[in-house]
């Protein structure tokens, strides 16, 4: 077969990822697609890989897609004739101490809510399920019998007869060369001499993804790791249990092992606290269907965990350490989406081990957000558009992958965070901060600050009572009768201006931007269903000058959605988030303090107006908003001036404040969070955010949102019970049935128990007649709470 000249779609990459992007385009109707592999189909990660498949993930979104990977593994042997090897065994995951129990109890929670049955079991059954363990130090586990297990390779190939069925061709052998552009956008893909233009290119290679679409200018974060596992030779306990029977896939995440029996013996891998990083200079150029070198001083204290653990390796003869290269990214979830850098380049990897349980859900998610130019599910949490070109630095990738894999097993408990590649983006008032004590998570890349009082008010972590409370309980009330100065400059800042300024901007926001010099209009970025894109706030400084205030993950996908929006509008727009610092100062004494940074005079604001101001030896805006809901202001200082105005507002009596404090305080004010309460797949009137829409005035998404009925509400929750102290997505239930799960929650200091916003469909007719209902009950690690419901506000609804 002859390469083309030619084709709508090109994919590179030839493992269970492309093959599965290939095999929903064309399922879709997608035609004219064409797959390159630099060496055979599988000859990459796919073919070493575990092949395991649980059900059961801490999010939605993982759950939606390794549900529809693991129906689609049992239906494509039927339908091609291939085998995928899929068996369902079920799986056995251990816990040695509370807080994994805890863990694991709210997957199964998560998992109701899907319709999912798991069994929390004692160790007695436990050791009934898997009996070539020991469970003398085991305190529960849960049982999924619904999960199982594949052959990567066999699902790939499966995968790519279905495309081919479909007229998708393969090119093995076939390695790009580069790749060009047009315009900006993607045009073509080099093989040597030979071009194959292109409408659309998908990059799904795998360890080689990150240079690839380096070839076209495109960011894409990931960074490989070696990844370890022993093979047996056949053990008599295992040949016991009789020809074709299997026992379950086991988890013993706290001694960060996996097992599952493989031809009459074992397979034992890990996921090592100090794992290897793997620089791609160390594989040679034809690297395929290898491995790396054994490494078994690196790999023993794992041997002796799995000994423990499993006795009957002691008389087990290995027949191999299998050290085979994974990718990993930044933050443990994967990556896809459109490259915010190169139209028509889609991206896809860093599958942190879960590739095979992913691949047929996130292929299938990926072709249709290439036919669709937009999700067509929640994908936010792996949306390529979370990682900006700051987070594509080799230096941080090897610092931080290796920890990443190392972490693939931790606890998710509020106040984690890595260790490695720190203090990448520093505000500009960060070293005033440290001398006030102040503890950092590293989010986005951006050192943010959760909570004053030094480390030893963090440790140690838990799902329950935080060691924090009691400090983060000064900070609210100071946001509340103090001045509290909060630290928002990772926020990003988008600078607007031409004459069509106005005229883009009621395009591209729900809100009307024809407003006054001098005033802040709040809004959202709605996508063409509706869906919210972005929740921001912008300024009005001249007739023709806009500045964007926008989430501090959101500034890659609002400069996205700008350029996508612009059309013939004479306008320009510019990333200055590094230009400015965004201080909030919140609290009653917030207007004292202000004034008594100056000799100038504090003007006088309406809310949502701003106006020049100076402190101390800084000059700024000065706003009057506050995201907590209380009184304040925020002030926007050039990034030079930003220390200068922090010394004037701590020597006038301010204190300070952390994201701890302004999540309580934001989630009883009813306030709406992107990434939380509001998403792509959200619109505006189910977060009640419909009174900010301009009709009228032809925005984006404004014929989808216009008149759509509204089945589910943002609700604000508080709990009755103090004990309950819910940690994320938890269901919720109502009249014995599942209605929604938790968007958001906090410790309220106001209420002394835990207050949440939460996506609800029933029961609204109740909600929107009754300040309060009552009968509401969420699952917490498999305990339910009741509570109760309004569509106001809960430091409103609830005093």
């Amino acid at each position: 077969m002859t390469l083309p000249t030619h084709a709508r779609t090109v994919i590179i990459g030839g493992g269970v990822i492309g093959c599965s992007i290939a095999y929903h385009l064309a399922r879709e109707g997608r035609t004219d697609i064409v797959v390159l592999e630099r060496s055979k189909l599988t000859s990459g990660t796919t073919w070493h890989a575990a092949g395991l498949v649980r059900r059961l993930r801490p999010s939605a979104t993982l759950t939606k897609l390794i549900n529809y990977s693991i129906d689609l593994y049992g239906e494509l042997e039927r339908e091609t004739g291939q085998a995928t090897g899929w068996t369902q065994t079920g799986s056995l995951t251990l816990a040695t101490n509370p807080d994994r129990l805890t863990n694991i109890k709210c997957q199964v929670s998560l998992g109701r809510a899907f319709g999912l049955e798991a069994e929390v079991v004692d160790a007695a059954r436990a050791k009934d399920l898997w009996p070539l363990i020991e469970v003398d130090d085991v305190i529960g586990a849960v049982w999924s019998p619904s999960d199982g297990r594949v052959n990567p390779s066999d699902v790939a190939l499966a995968l790519s007869k279905g495309a081919k069925s479909r007229g998708v061709k393969f090119f093995e052998d076939t390695a790009v060369t580069g790749l060009q552009k047009k315009g900006g956008r993607i045009s073509g893909v080099e093989i040597g001499p030979h071009v194959i233009e292109a409408d659309e290119v998908v990059i799904a290679c795998g360890l080689w993804s990150r240079d690839v679409a380096e070839m076209a200018g495109a960011h894409m974060p990931l960074y490989g790791c070696e990844h370890f596992y022993i093979l047996t030779k056949p053990l008599a306990e295992v040949q016991a249990l009789g020809k074709g029977a299997h026992l379950p896939t086991l988890n013993d995440q706290d001694a960060f092992l996996y097992a599952r029996d493989d031809v009459e013996g074992l397979l034992v891998g890990s996921f090592e606290p100090h794992a290897k990083g793997l620089p791609l200079s160390r594989l040679p150029a034809d690297f395929s269907f290898d491995l790396l070198d054994e490494d078994w001083d690196h790999f023993m204290p794992m041997m002796e965990n799995a000994l423990r653990r499993i006795p009957a390796l002691e008389q087990a003869e290995v027949r191999m350490l299998l050290n085979g290269p994974e990718s990993f990214t930044l933050d443990s979830q994967f990556m896809l989406g459109e490259s915010p850098e190169v139209p028509g380049l889609f991206l896809m990897g860093g599958m942190n081990s879960t590739g095979i349980a992913l691949a047929g859900g996130a292929g299938k998610a990926m072709a249709e957000w290439i036919i669709a130019g937009e999700p067509t599910m929640e994908l936010n949490e792996a949306d390529i558009r979370r990682f900006s070109p700051e987070m594509n630095v080799l230096g941080a990738l090897e610092a931080r992958i290796p920890e990443v894999l190392g972490r693939h097993y931790d606890n998710p408990y509020q106040g984690r965070s890595m260790e490695t590649a720190r203090g990448q983006r520093r505000s500009p008032i960060h070293t005033g901060l440290v001398a006030a004590g102040a503890r950092f998570e590293e989010r986005g890349g951006w050192e943010r600050v959760v909570h004053f009082g030094g480390e030893n008010v963090h440790f140690p972590l838990s799902f329950g009572i935080p060691t924090w409370r009691d400090q983060v309980g000064q900070e609210v009330e100071a946001c509340k009768t103090g001045a509290a100065i909060l630290d928002q400059s990772a926020f990003g800042k988008i600078m607007v201006q031409g004459p069509d300024a106005c005229a883009f901007l009621n395009h591209l926001c729900a809100a009307q931007m024809d407003v006054a010099l001098g005033r802040i209009a709040y809004t959202q970025i709605l996508n063409a269903q509706g869906g919210v894109e972005s929740d921001l706030t912008v300024q009005r400084h001249g007739a023709d000058c806009y500045l964007l205030v926008v989430g501090a993950a959101e500034v890659v996908r609002v400069l996205k959605r700008m350029r996508e929006t612009k059309g013939a509008h004479h306008v320009e727009f510019t990333d200055v988030t590094s230009g400015y610092a965004i201080l909030g100062l919140a609290g009653a004494d917030a207007k004292r303090v202000l004034q008594a940074t100056t000799t100038v005079h504090l003007p006088v604001l309406n809310r949502f107006q701003f106006a020049p101001f100076e402190i101390g030896l800084a000059r700024c805006w000065v706003g009057k908003l506050s995201f907590t809901g209380e009184e304040g202001y925020e002030l926007y200082i050039p990034s030079d001036m930003a220390m200068a105005a922090h010394e004037a507002l701590v020597a006038a009596g301010a204190s300070h404040a952390g994201l701890y404090a302004s999540g309580s305080l934001r989630i009883e004010s009813g306030y709406r969070a992107f990434g939380h309460e509001l998403s792509p797949g959200t619109t505006p009137q189910e977060a009640g955010l419909g009174a900010f829409c301009a009709f009228g005035t032809g925005f984006v998404g404004e014929e989808a949102v216009k008149d759509r009925a509204v089945n589910r509400r943002i609700v604000s929750i508080l709990f009755d019970d103090p004990n309950a102290i819910p940690i994320h997505d938890e269901p919720i239930y109502f009249a014995g049935q599942v209605v929604g799960q938790i968007t958001s929650a906090a410790w309220s200091y106001r209420f002394g128990r835990s207050v949440a916003l939460a996506m609800v469909t029933a029961p609204l007719d109740q909600l929107g007649t009754h300040t309060v209902v009552d009968g509401f009950a969420v699952e917490i690690a498999c305990s339910r709470f009741t509570a109760k419901a309004s569509l106001n506000p809960a430091k409103e609804a609830f005093a």
